[in-house]
């Protein structure tokens, strides 16, 4: 009896105003200082609270949020997602020595979900951080084959992403009512997550449900009300451009045949890596009812054609020239390139973001069942 009394008091005691967190590091180096940041209503990150590392390396840390929130801890140079509420009271460990930026956090259902999702992230940054410095050293050795080297790597870690994406699904399908969720579709959607976007449209719904005034997961149901326009199965919205002679062109003049709808930009180095792969395949298929429709985000007119020319793309190219802030690019939902996609016949998105022998693969069996 006197265990539940005092149960009740401990309880009792935590404020329901604030949240607290305290940690222990290990490993700190020259680290003496820890910051808590927030994420203000621009998406800058600014310092809420701060203190030093006591003798024993511990700390704590104060700040208010009524409901879940995004926090991240600096320590020295490394960076650290919290996710935290009045009335929390979180239990930080950390080692600043570890490469995957592995450390642990309790006290609350989001802590112990960021925590499990952590694992998942860490086991695929230690795998990923290997495979780099494999390929890195075996450009150091030879020069004179780096673009064969890259294009070996990017299929490698291709390969090393499927689980990690598939992983990343299962838990936000199994979590999708935490903000943990939220961020672990996030770093889906930073990555090429092409193969479950009608599964991230829909989480975005229960999302928005969960966490009405959070304004991240605002933007990111909105992010995905544009991405479910573009969704495979959904019809091509039209994009009328200029070519590099000033001439419009639109999508739609090419209906009635397979069409690889291509974002790029000659600034681009992923996208210049994959140019060869493409021509190849233009080549091998522009006999069989299919081509290519370039979209440039470059700004300079000339580094633009000048790719065009180096890189021998002899399908039909536009562009708007405004880069980033391209009209197109943000009606197809591009935020980063390369970026394609698959169009039919019919004009209807049949896949996207296919590249190296993927897109071959795809295309044979396409084209062979027309």
């Amino acid at each position: 009896m006197l265990l539940f009394f005092a149960a009740i008091m401990f309880n009792a005691c935590k404020s329901k105003t604030e949240f607290v967190i305290n940690g222990e590091v290990t490993n700190v180096g020259e680290a003496q200082k820890v910051y808590l940041f927030v994420s203000d209503s621009l998406g800058q990150m600014k310092p809420i609270d701060s203190t030093f590392l006591d003798e024993d390396k511990k700390f704590t840390l104060k700040a208010k949020s009524v409901d879940p929130d995004f926090y991240q801890l600096l320590i020295g140079q490394k960076s650290y997602m919290i996710v935290a509420q009045n009335g929390n009271e979180i239990e930080f460990k950390a080692d600043l020595s570890n490469s995957g930026g592995s450390y642990e956090i309790t006290g609350s259902k989001e802590a112990e979900q960021l925590t499990a999702y952590n694992k998942i992230t860490t086991d695929f940054s230690m795998k990923t951080g290997q495979l780099a410095e494999t390929y890195s050293k075996m450009i150091s050795k030879d020069e004179s084959n780096k673009d064969e080297i890259i294009a070996e790597f990017n299929v490698k870690s291709q390969e090393f992403a499927a689980p990690f994406m598939k992983n990343s699904i299962d838990f936000v399908k199994a979590n999708d009512k935490t903000l943990t969720a939220f961020y672990a579709a996030n770093i889906m959607i930073g990555m090429d997550a092409s193969n479950y976007e009608n599964e991230l449209i829909k989480y975005s719904k229960t999302a928005i449900e969960s966490f009405p005034n959070n304004k991240s997961v605002q933007f990111f149901a909105k992010q995905m009300e544009v991405a479910a326009k573009v969704a495979i199965g959904q019809p091509a919205p039209e994009i009328i451009a200029l070519t590099p002679e000033g001439k419009p062109l639109k999508l739609s003049d090419f209906k009635g045949k397979f069409v690889l709808l291509d974002f790029w930009a000659s600034w681009c180095a992923p996208c210049r890596q994959e140019n060869p792969n493409l021509v190849n395949q233009y080549n091998l298929f522009k006999n069989k009812n299919f081509t290519i429709f370039g979209f440039s985000l470059d700004e300079n007119q000339n580094s633009w054609v000048k790719a065009i020319e180096d890189d021998k793309l002899n399908w039909a190219h536009v562009s708007e020239l405004k880069q980033w802030d391209s009209p197109s690019a943000k009606m197809y939902n591009v935020n980063a390139i390369p970026a394609s996609f698959i169009i039919n016949p019919q004009g209807i998105i049949i896949a996207k973001n296919l590249r190296g022998n993927a897109l071959n693969e795809f295309l044979t069996q396409a084209l062979s069942a027309q």
